[in-house]
């Protein structure tokens, strides 16, 4: 009888162990799927701002260039 006790005390602690681990796995990949998309969230925005940045630039060399084009005649 006793031995039966402790079998099935055995196999229900190795079903909780299994559980836990399904869902050490499951909050894991959860974690790291969020963390992804958050990067790719910055690193889109980020793209933008770098976009935003090099267009004012190119607008303001081609200012510059016709203020200098202007002078020059």
């Amino acid at each position: 009888m006793n031995a039966i006790k402790i079998l099935t005390g055995t196999v229900d602690s190795l079903w909780v162990w299994t559980y836990s681990i399904i869902a050490g796995w499951g909050l894991t990949v959860t974690l790291i799927v969020i963390v992804l998309v958050i990067l790719l969230i910055r690193t889109i925005n980020l793209q933008k701002r770098i976009n935003s940045l090099e267009q004012r630039l190119v607008h303001a060399e081609r200012d510059y260039n016709i203020t200098l084009a202007k002078w020059q005649k």
